[in-house]
């Protein structure tokens, strides 16, 4: 039988207190039109297969047409790059590199000798016209959206139209073991459900913008109740974590979708859902009522900063006191506000970093429900805000192992724009604010350990203080954390 393996690489760094590993769409959503036409899809998760080599290494002794492995910046790239050199090492088999990062940088990707070829943006249609070109020996200069090599150039075919998710069938989910994938939410498991692709936004530190160019693509309403009604009835789904990046990224439409998940009492929790800031401060009461009684307990909004100076570096669009009457809003609505923040961004001072502690300190006091994560930037290649980094001194990559290093829970050491004092700073404040709110915790994600949930919640005092002054001195906690392994050592 025609067969292709599709990997995807740990992006594990340093230990995690809440483990959870949500469904790898991006693999799902390339294998499927393979499975429906007939191909022997096998999907290698090294998240949740400890003996991933074995089951790669049985794989290509059946000699698949090829082996696609995704890839986001980071250390993932590290893990891929393993999978690519076993592959090489035990077979002549083409090694396909797919995902955000090769996208972004497709060209420099290919001077990986164990990489083959790269699928530019989205694979769908572009991964399943080169696994037939590779089965039957035809020229990949007709496939669209790829890159590849010749007779020792790099050759790119041109870029491939975006697709339209109507047309795409429903997810091959049988790929996959689905209890693998449920995260225990609210004490329901719930899958990752995607309804949308990319963001009407332009934020000067995400790929979306560069990938996507500000399209944004949507299923249809009627789609994705079909969709969702799919995932109940064929695998007991009792929650669901919209994917998209911006699920109210047409509002009449993300209304009418909660409407009828409302209406049709299809009975699921709905403990994810991205929207920004100011289309919620827009939303009237009964809108604000609608999305409650859909069953949503949670929405999520990036932050990324309190200083009104960085937010308009990062063209974030919008304002804070809109953001403060917003917190205040969700919690007359009992639905539980999940707020993204960064610090270590160019030309970031200690001064925006206090505001940005202030304003996170005045969400979770107006709202006791609002849960602030914090994480550490990371340059995007192809980004506006790369590009600033780059003129405060990033040193660029020259090859791809040197992106490992790029990852959102340490200070990069190419971040030549952060002082000593300053990483400190954000180190001590990064895991802090992992535990000066108790609602991280103890009301979400149940799959925090009791033990831990107990440190967490004696630390408490602590990691409040050290947020609320900046206080990075005599770190102990810090070094204790990293000795344990449940948080990654600078460099690490």
């Amino acid at each position: 039988m025609k067969r292709v393996v599709l990997l995807y690489p740990s992006n594990k760094l340093g230990g995690s207190v809440q483990p959870r590993v949500e469904l790898p769409l991006g693999l799902l959503s390339v294998g499927t039109p393979l499975d429906r036409a007939g191909y022997d899809v096998r999907i290698i998760d090294e998240r949740i297969d400890e003996h991933w080599r074995e089951s790669l290494l049985e794989e290509i002794r059946k000699e698949p047409i090829c082996v696609g492995i995704t890839s986001m910046t980071g250390p993932q790239i590290q893990s891929g790059l393993e999978a690519s050199r076993f592959v090489r090492q035990h077979g002549n088999i083409p090694v396909v590199w797919g995902g955000i990062h090769a996208t972004l940088l497709p060209e420099q990707t290919l001077q990986n000798e164990n990489i083959d070829i790269v699928v530019q943006r989205e694979g769908e249609e572009t991964f399943f016209e080169l696994v037939q070109a590779l089965e039957n020996g035809k020229d990949l200069a007709r496939v669209k959206g790829i890159w590849y090599k010749e007779d020792g150039e790099t050759k790119n075919t041109g870029p491939r139209p975006l697709i339209n998710l109507n047309q795409q069938p429903p997810l091959s989910y049988h790929l996959v073991d689905m209890k693998q994938y449920m995260v225990n939410v609210f004490g329901e498991g719930h899958i990752s459900f995607e309804t949308s692709r990319g963001c009407p936004f332009q934020c000067t530190y995400c790929y979306n913008s560069t990938v996507y160019k500000g399209r944004w693509r949507g299923l249809t309403v009627d789609e994705t109740i079909r969709r969702i009604k799919l995932l109940i009835e064929e695998y007991g789904v009792k929650g669901i974590l919209f994917s998209d990046d911006n699920f109210f990224g047409n509002k009449k439409r993300a209304l009418e979708i909660l409407r009828r998940i409302a209406e049709e009492n299809l009975g699921v929790l709905l403990s994810k859902i991205d929207v920004h800031v100011s289309m919620l401060s827009r939303l009237t009461d009964s809108e604000m009522r609608l999305i409650r009684r859909s069953g949503c307990k949670m929405v999520m909004m990036g932050i990324e900063s309190g200083s009104p100076r960085m937010l308009k570096i990062m063209k974030k669009r919008m304002r804070i006191p809109e953001l403060i009457e917003v917190n205040k809003r969700l919690k007359k609505f009992d639905i539980m506000p999940h707020y993204f923040f960064m610090m270590g961004f160019p030309t970031e001072t200690e001064e925006d970093l206090a505001k940005t502690m202030s304003l996170k300190m005045r969400l979770s006091s107006d709202n006791r429900h609002a849960v602030p994560r914090f994480n550490i930037y990371t340059p995007f290649p192809g980004t506006e805000l790369f590009n600033l980094s780059v003129k405060n001194g990033l040193k660029v990559p020259q090859k791809l192992e040197d992106w490992v290093s790029f990852n959102y829970r340490t200070v990069n050491d190419s971040a030549v724009w952060v002082s000593e004092r300053m990483k400190k700073l954000i180190r001590m404040l990064h895991f802090a604010t992992l535990l000066a709110e108790p609602n991280n915790f103890i009301n979400s994600y149940k799959r925090t350990s009791f033990p831990v949930a107990l440190a967490a919640a004696i630390y408490y005092p602590i990691a409040k203080m050290r947020v609320k002054n900046l206080y990075y001195q005599f770190p102990i906690d810090l070094k204790l954390a990293e000795l344990l392994g449940v948080y990654p050592k600078q460099g690490g």
